[in-house]
């Protein structure tokens, strides 16, 4: 019973050598790091100034102040 089950054994392990593939060769170019994450509205920031203190700061260099009224 040992032989048969180590013959079977032998011939499972010869079939899955003949299946492996050297999968180390050729290259990988990494196909899920190809695509960028996308999202509706994601640049809108760009749209509106920044605020420090009271004063807006434009990107394109445009500052302005802003009066505060109670």
């Amino acid at each position: 019973m040992m032989n048969t089950e180590r013959a079977n054994w032998l011939k499972e392990i010869e079939i899955a050598q003949v299946m492996t593939t050297n999968k180390m060769s050729g290259v990988y170019t990494c196909p899920e790091l190809r695509s960028s994450n996308i999202r509706i509205g994601q640049d809108d920031h760009a749209n509106y100034p920044s605020r420090r203190g009271n004063t807006l700061h434009y990107r394109n260099g445009l500052k302005e102040k802003i009066t505060i009224t109670e």
